[in-house]
């Protein structure tokens, strides 16, 4: 960490309006502070006495629960504030906030604020509206994480074919003027100040000004790094915002020595991602467990060479472009869900990232193992018309149905990990001991939906690292917070949850001989209530009701199809809820895209 001098006095001027001459004692007051990526601005605990702001770079914000792993809490940009609770609140600092790559702040303490406050109130209030204005702003913005401005891009292998790759994926996130590749030869190029530093690993203030200025006219910066390129590498990597690696997947899984700064899984570590380039004629992606194991924060990402959608989702996921689909519960209307995922399909509205609830989850591993539409209907019906898994009844010790029928069906049609699928892919179930939502991203897929849609009185409890999951409806049935934690620019998602209330005809629950007698005797009335598992399905649904209007509030999209009129468990409803779905939802969308590309 070091102090600025003179040379931040342009940051200033452009970050508050202020002038250096005029406003010369209140610029002397705000100490620059520079910290080096990966450093600690402070940590959880520490005393609220100063706010900070940041001028340039990102920070990380990171809160340490005990007996749990650290939590990335948000991201801040430049222009934001960090630190203003604990000043204004005068309590210590609810989490620890570090340096995602090489940054410049401006801090104040209490002490100099409350001067600032009795010998220049014009000069405060002005700061004070700057920062207002500020935060308006980042209140206002979307609940997604921000999209990288800096990328590092480094190839893990001296392999042609990679190589070659590498370059097309920098152009691709720089086209149309959107984006600088920089490499040592384009900082030589461009008469960068002082490019040497760069290469040395350590750069000089004329050149981190340089690229502050170049980070200015575009959209992002990506720093190419090849093989044997280890001071650049290390310059790239601390001024990234994402750094993504680069690896054929047929390649040995083991960490390479360019890696072992971004090894490490200490609290407070960075994601980073690692895509996987598979050549051409591979048949399936298998091993990435291998690959994560030495890399416990990073991310896989799949690129199949001569599948031009891989690339492409690559890129919108590290431009911020990505589309993340969000799937509900809701038994079988859940198969609702393959309308929807039709009808973007025929609009040629991407799916980059796919999660979901329960059956919803069900639905979103069917899109993330890559099926179109059609096969995933299919596939679909196979399993649940043709394999009648909700016909598996049992002596109701545990539960009214026995799920081995569930399982094995899952097993079959999701043979595989959730780290070789080619879109990444998230399920949801709750912990049964603790209340806590488990989010399954590695792993089986049959495990991971097993525990997702073990309703409970319905399925028997799933297991999920030696304690019992029921669910994910209990705790969350519309993911979307989950979702926008992940590199998604906008989210689409669909909620089954019912829309409107009904009545009844009596003023008496019934008793169960009446209702039986309605549906044996032809001249009897019929008692129009739900059954046993209905009952238990709709229980789950009225109790997360408010927490799912929440969520799909803060959905770029919220698609509601109008399935109330479905039984819960009657599979026979297939081709009628595919239906429903894409037709409800073909509009919608349309309308979304026409609005998207303004």
């Amino acid at each position: 960490m070091s102090t600025g001098n003179n040379s931040h006095l342009n940051l200033l001027r452009d970050f508050f309006g202020l002038d250096p001459e005029r406003d010369g004692d209140l610029v002397g007051t705000m100490q620059a502070i520079e910290l080096r990526g990966g450093e600690w601005l402070f940590q959880q605990g520490d005393p609220g006495d100063s706010l900070y702001f940041l001028a340039r770079g990102r920070l990380e914000a990171w809160r340490q629960d005990e007996d749990r792993p650290a939590t990335l809490l948000n991201e801040i940009s430049a222009g934001e504030a960090v630190g203003e609770v604990g000043l204004l609140t005068n309590m210590p600092r609810s989490a620890g906030v570090r340096a995602r790559r090489d940054s410049l702040l401006f801090k104040i303490d209490r002490e100099t604020l409350d001067n600032l406050a009795r010998t220049h109130p014009d000069l405060v209030m002005q700061v004070s509206a700057s920062v207002a204005q500020r935060l308006a702003s980042h209140i206002a913005r979307r609940h997604t994480r921000p999209a990288p401005r800096t990328l590092a891009l480094v190839a893990l292998e001296q392999d042609g074919d990679l190589v070659a790759w590498s370059h097309r994926l920098a152009e691709d996130l720089c086209a149309d003027g959107e984006g600088l590749v920089i490499s040592p030869e384009t900082l030589t190029a461009m008469d960068a100040p002082d490019s040497d530093s760069a290469l040395r690993g350590s750069p000089s203030a004329p050149l981190k000004q340089w690229l502050c200025e170049q980070e200015e006219q575009v959209q992002r910066l990506v720093f190419l790094v090849l093989p044997g390129q280890s001071e650049w590498h290390e310059f790239a990597r601390r001024q990234a915002d994402q750094v993504v690696y680069l690896a054929p997947a047929d390649t040995e899984p083991a960490l390479r020595p360019i890696e072992s700064s971004q090894a490490g899984a200490e609290p407070g570590t960075s994601e980073v991602l690692l895509a996987l380039w598979h050549r051409d004629g591979a048949t399936e992606i298998s091993g990435t467990a291998r690959w994560l194991e030495p890399r416990p924060a990073a991310r896989a990402l799949h690129v199949r060479q001569g599948i031009d959608n891989d690339h492409q989702r690559l890129v919108r996921i590290l431009t911020g472009r990505a589309v993340g689909l969000v799937l509900s519960g809701g038994a079988v209307r859940g198969l609702a869900h393959l309308g929807v995922i039709r009808a973007m399909e025929e609009l040629n509205i991407p799916i980059d990232w796919v999660g979901g609830t329960s059956m919803g989850a069900v639905m979103a591993a069917c899109a993330a193992m890559g099926w179109d539409s059609t096969e995933a209907i299919a596939q679909a019906r196979k399993a649940f018309v043709d394999g009648r898994p909700l016909s598996d009844y049992t002596l109701p010790l545990l539960s009214l149905m026995r799920g081995k029928r569930m399982e094995r069906l899952i097993r079959q049609f999701f043979p595989v990990r959730i780290e070789d699928m080619p879109i990444p892919f998230f399920a949801i179930s709750a912990n049964l001991n603790t209340g806590d939502t488990n989010v399954h991203e590695t792993g089986p897929v049959w495990r991971a939906l097993c525990a997702s849609v073990s309703l409970p009185g319905l399925f028997p409890p799933s297991v999920h690292e030696r304690e019992l999951t029921i669910d994910g409806a209990v705790v969350n049935n519309l993911p979307v917070d989950v979702m926008q934690e992940r590199l998604v620019g906008q989210v689409i998602a669909v909620s089954l949850g019912a829309q409107r209330q009904r009545q009844v005809d009596f003023d008496q629950a019934p008793s169960p001989w009446a209702v039986l007698g309605g549906m044996l005797w032809p001249f009897a009335k019929r008692k129009k209530v739900p059954g046993v598992a209905s009952m238990m399905l709709k229980a789950i649904e009225l109790g997360t009701r408010k927490r799912v209007q929440e969520l799909g509030e803060r959905a770029d999209l919220l698609l509601r199809p109008p399935i109330q009129r479905f039984n819960m468990i009657d599979v026979n409803q297939y081709d009628d809820l595919v239906q429903t779905g894409h037709e409800s939802s073909l509009e919608p969308l349309r309308q979304w895209v026409s609005q998207s590309s303004k």
